[in-house]
């Protein structure tokens, strides 16, 4: 350097130095501290002047440079820094501010939320008070209509009566005036005839004698006219007044009329306006839930927000984020201190050969897992090979002996058939032909009136198990007693333990009948497992206990009494596939029609009463009785089983009473059956009436809409059997139609127990039953039918 300047000292390098200095000054005084080298430009003159005098003045001078250029960049560095320490400042400052601003908005809004908090609270409680002053009027209502409803029946019944017992008076009267007037005019007659006599004995004795009457004869006669006229009057008058009272009778019938139809008119505005005011106090409520809803989602969205920040104050929160955006910078500037670029650069290449190796990997996989497939199935096919050729040895070795024996056993097997082939294909059958104790008949007894009957068999029942005492309700009894005469099955549900099994062997007992009792299996499928199934091997029919029992109440002993199949656990499997040609056949109307075919063609030596060889009669006096549990191992009868059906659901045996003695008979089943008939004969009339009132009424409009019920030709067949036979046993109608609707209608998957079916539309139903109950004057309320229908609509406000 001096050899270039003249050993003049390099002038440039002092404001160099010196501007190095004062931007390294400026770097420290950013960090609060001072430079602490002292700068005198003459002192560094002297400095430079003397490295001019050695051979490294131009190092020196390279490096004072390249000292000056760090200096510079660490001056703009600092300036940048300050640049963004101050934009930095700034924007943590708008932050603050901002959540301050947020702070005191979430502040606020907590305080409304606390404020609408307690008017919510305050409101709740309003609707509460509301809801259960609600619940008091509608009780309130509830108790007026129920007196409205009484005060219009007494109104009715008490015109009724009134009514009824002044014209019974009348009548009285009436025939007491005529049997009086009828006396008088009878007596007058025989007077009037023997005075007739004797005129007439009289002019032939004037026509012989010439004598005329006497006047006192002659007044006689005029007054017995007199009488006679006056009688006649009278007739007439009591003709007059008969005819008024008809009229007043008419007159007090359209009063009743219209007193009837001015109440259900103020009823009907009444509900009405209870139903307006109900629809204003729903509305208000809902929208009083509204209102909750959108401030509990406005406090929720708080929440999450507080959630966010924690218990940590607008201030810490912003402190702890400059603390780390200066951690974040303090990181990226370490990183571009760092040979980091190269580490990259080589897991990069690192990584790009892991994928190039996997890629190959992947590639030979399928090849080696296809080379190993190929070389199992060669060891496969080489050891199948040899194991085929040592059992062709092994076969080819036994050939000949089983040839040996094949036509041996030809010739034995010949001879077995022809030792097992039987005379007749249905061996218990036919002996039940043949046996006295089938064919010889007996004295049966004829089933009394259908009132004491039941009586009477109730206490049988009780008695007819020597081990034990059964305990049934009468009103049980009468049940089953109408149940016979309406259908063939009858299904006995309840729980374990309420006497289903027994119940059907004490009545077969009590009646002078068999009872077979067949077990239901979980594997039956079709009728065979029920009757039999025949044997072409043996040409033999194997006859299970059913078609025995079909078979045995045909013969003479047995055809006039009152027999029971019973199919116990009839739901272990599907009735409907087991029984389902029984279900057909006693759809039938004639019961000579109802036949089970057994074979295709007529069998070898089958008994007499079976119709072509090949089919058996269901007989009429043979009533199939299956008990039902409902649990995990059994299945839910189908409709079509259900409505071919008598059900009878019983209850616990806890009716104890003191059973009589009666000599044990055997009753007769037609005789039974002309009580039946004569039941229906009788009380057809008033049953078929309110059948007709039923099928007209607002509960079947509501059934038809709202649950797609109705009444089929099967329903009213049924009512038809049923309902009589109740009443002649002594229930009434009320009971008898409430049965048939709680077994038929109302009960689970029918009415109950649907899930597209609205709870206010049961709750509509059990109104219109009731009010039908009421409409049509029958005694009680339908108990059975109400049960399910509250059971039903509690489970619905549970939620269930």
């Amino acid at each position: 350097m001096g050899k270039t300047n003249g050993n003049k000292p390099n002038q440039k390098l002092v404001p160099m130095w010196k501007s190095s200095f004062q931007n390294a000054s400026k770097v420290y005084q950013a960090n609060k501290k001072d430079l602490e080298i002292a700068f005198d430009e003459e002192w560094l003159q002297k400095v430079l002047e003397a490295l001019q005098r050695t051979d490294e003045s131009s190092a020196v001078a390279r490096w004072i440079e390249r000292f000056a250029d760090v200096c510079k960049e660490l001056g703009k560095y600092q300036e940048k820094l300050d640049e963004e320490v101050s934009n930095r400042w700034e924007q943590a400052n708008n932050l603050g501010l901002e959540n301050e601003s947020e702070k005191e908005q979430l502040s606020e809004e907590r305080a409304k939320l606390e404020a609408e908090r307690g008017s919510l609270d305050q409101q709740g409680a309003e609707l509460e008070t509301r809801e259960l002053e609600l619940a008091k009027q509608k009780n309130e209502l509830l108790d007026k209509e129920r007196l409205l409803k009484t005060r219009e029946f007494n109104a009715e019944s008490g015109f009724a009566l009134q009514n009824e017992q002044a014209l019974k008076q009348m009548e009285a009267k009436q025939k007491e005036l005529t049997e009086q007037q009828e006396a008088s005019l009878e007596e007058l007659q025989d007077q009037k005839r023997d005075l007739m006599e004797e005129i007439r004995k009289a002019e032939q004795k004037l026509a012989s004698a010439k004598v005329s009457y006497s006047e006192a004869e002659l007044d006689r006669v005029s007054q017995l006219d007199e009488q006679e006229a006056k009688l006649r009057e009278e007739k007439a008058s009591l003709s007059k007044k008969r005819t008024r009272l008809d009229m007043e009778w008419g007159d007090l019938n359209f009063e009743k009329e219209a007193l009837k139809e001015t109440l259900a008119n103020e009823m009907e505005k009444e509900r009405e306006a209870h139903k307006t005011d109900l629809a204003k106090i729903t509305s208000q409520r809902n929208k009083a839930w509204e209102t909750v809803q959108a401030l509990r989602e406005q406090l929720f969205e708080s929440q999450e927000l507080t959630n966010i920040i924690g218990e940590q104050t607008p201030g810490e929160f912003i402190e702890s984020n400059e603390s780390l955006k200066n951690e974040n910078r303090e990181l990226k500037r370490k990183l571009e201190d760092s040979d980091t670029a190269e580490l990259e650069s080589e897991n990069e290449h690192l990584r790009q050969r892991n994928a190039d190796l996997e890629r190959d990997i992947n590639d030979l996989r399928p090849k080696l897992d296809q080379a190993s497939r190929e070389l199992s199935l060669n060891r496969v096919a080489a050891t199948e090979q040899e194991s085929i050729a040592r059992e062709k040895r092994v076969l080819e070795s036994h050939k000949n002996t089983l040839s040996v024996h094949i036509d041996d056993l030809e010739s034995r097997i010949d001879q077995l058939t022809n030792a097992h082939k039987a005379n007749t294909a249905f061996p218990a059958m036919s002996q039940m032909d043949s046996e006295k104790a089938f064919q010889a008949t007996i004295e049966l007894e004829h089933v009394p009136k259908l009132e004491d009957f039941a009586k009477q068999l109730r206490h049988r029942i009780a008695r007819a198990e020597t081990s034990v005492e059964l305990y049934y309700p009468l009103e049980d009894i009468r049940v089953l007693i109408a149940g016979l005469a309406m259908s063939k099955l009858h299904v006995f549900q309840g729980i374990s333990g309420t006497g289903k099994t027994s119940l059907a062997k004490a009545f077969a007992k009590a009646m002078g009948g068999f009872c077979t009792d067949i077990a239901v299996q979980a594997g039956w499928r079709d009728r065979d497992d029920l009757l039999g199934h025949f044997n072409a091997f043996e040409r033999k029919f194997y006859e299970k206990d059913c078609l025995q029992a079909l078979y045995r109440a045909q013969t003479p002993r047995w055809s006039d009494t009152c027999n029971v199949v019973l199919l116990d656990e009839m739901n272990l499997s599907r009735p409907e596939q087991y029984f389902s040609e029984f279900l057909s056949a006693l759809e039938k109307n004639d019961p000579r029609e109802r036949l089970i075919s057994l074979s295709e063609t007529a069998l070898p030596g089958a008994p007499k009463m079976l119709i072509e060889g090949r089919q058996i009669i269901v007989p009429d006096n043979v009533w199939f009785i299956g008990t039902a549990n409902h649990d995990e191992t059994t299945n839910e009868l189908a409709d079509k089983t259900y409505d071919r059906s008598h059900v009878m659901t019983l209850p616990k045996q806890d009716h104890r009473f003191d059973p009589k003695d009666y000599v044990p008979k055997q009753f007769s089943f037609r005789s039974l059956q002309r009580a039946f008939d004569k039941a229906c004969e009788e009380n057809k009339s008033s049953v078929q009436g309110l059948l007709d009132e039923l099928a007209g009424s607002s509960f079947t409009e509501h059934l038809e809409s709202d649950f797609g019920l109705g009444w089929g030709n099967r329903f009213e067949k049924q009512a038809l059997r049923f309902m009589p036979v109740m009443l002649e046993t002594g229930a009434t109608i009320s009971d008898a139609l409430d049965h048939l609707l709680a077994t038929r209608i109302m009960r689970q998957g029918k009415v109950t127990g649907r899930f597209d079916v609205a709870q206010d539309d049961v709750t509509s139903l059990l109104e219109k039953l009731e009010g039908f109950w009421n409409h049509a004057n029958l005694e009680g309320l339908p108990e059975k039918s109400i049960d399910l229908l509250e059971k039903d609509i509690k489970r619905k406000e549970s939620g269930f």
